[in-house]
């Protein structure tokens, strides 16, 4: 971690010296809790007047990215909002060079870059307010499965919610901050019961077993006893649907929700092989004999269901 300034820029140096500190965060190399350097050891390392960084240290500490600790020093704060993990920040940091390698091809400097962006996100000028996503599922595997998928569809930032902690997260201060819910229809009336009375759009969509998982079944000799492991009980009677909705009568098949264990342990010694949901899949290789196949399966969001999400999000736009 290197600091640098740019005094030939218009841009203020105690500016400079905080959004760094912000990129640090974002790029990992600063951590909660890292200690930061010292005021006076910090402007003399970059040959600027010391009180510049403690400008840049108390506005920092107003926005509770950094906390000061008497008689110990500059902290970064430990109570920072949930890390949006490593892949997504990194995305983030490739998605700032593309801007700016377009900016260049079109005949832009990056401060003319800088200057749209600050206009449009700061000062709202020729920028319209994104429709904000909230996608909600009952299982943090499956959350972090559907939430990439979907940005991808729809192509805007999707937050990822438990239903655990969907009412806490829909409370009085942070409901302004969701326009519309998104979730499968397993979970849409639990949805429907904490969101609507907040007068919060919910949309469920269909969500449906991987057709690679479909197919390979279909290639199953006849008679194959093949036993399901699914992460809870309405799952279990989903797959059942799903299944018999997909013709699949040529093997002979079980379904088990997990937490069942004596079921699981009989199921277990009596077929050919086991498929386990994306959920709990690595628990139950641990629990299969030696020498039966495991096989993972998960469900992907219906196509057409995405589609009425895109066309809503559109017309909201």
């Amino acid at each position: 971690m290197e600091f640098q300034l740019n005094k030939k820029t218009e841009f203020p140096i105690y500016q400079q010296l905080k959004e760094q500190i912000k990129y640090f965060l974002l790029n990992g190399d600063l951590q909660p809790g890292t200690k930061l350097p010292p005021p006076k050891d910090l402007a003399g390392y970059l040959r600027i007047n010391k009180n510049t960084v403690i400008v840049a240290y108390k506005e920092l500490e107003k926005e509770g990215v950094i906390v000061t600790r008497h008689g110990q020093g500059t902290y970064v704060s430990e109570d920072l909002p949930p890390d949006p993990g490593f892949k997504r920040k990194q995305a983030l940091i490739e998605l700032a060079r593309e801007a700016l390698e377009r900016a260049r091809e079109l005949g832009f400097g990056a401060e003319d870059l800088f200057t749209v962006v600050f206009s449009q996100t700061v000062l709202g000028l020729g920028y319209t307010q994104p429709v904000r996503v909230l996608f909600v599922e009952c299982n943090s595997v499956d959350v972090g499965f559907y939430v990439p998928a979907l940005e991808k569809e729809i192509r805007m930032p999707v937050e990822g919610c438990l239903l655990a902690d969907l009412a806490d997260r829909m409370d009085d201060k942070a409901a302004p901050e969701v326009d519309v819910v998104v979730t499968t229809f397993f979970h849409v009336e639990d949805v429907k019961a904490i969101c609507e009375p907040m007068e919060k759009k919910v949309i469920a969509i269909m969500a449906a077993p991987e057709m690679s998982v479909i197919l390979r079944l279909g290639q199953l000799p006849p008679g194959t006893k093949l036993g399901f492991v699914c992460g809870t009980e309405w799952s279990t009677e989903a797959m059942r649907g799903s299944l018999g909705a997909a013709g699949i009568r040529h093997i002979d098949y079980e379904c088990i929700p997990y937490d069942d264990r004596e079921a699981l342990d009989r199921m277990l010694a009596r077929v050919d092989i086991v498929a386990g949901c994306r959920s709990v899949v690595d628990e139950v290789r641990k629990l299969v004999p030696e020498g039966l196949t495991v096989m993972e399966f998960g469900n992907v969001l219906e196509q057409g269901g995405v589609e009425l999400l895109r066309k809503f999000l559109a017309e909201r736009d």
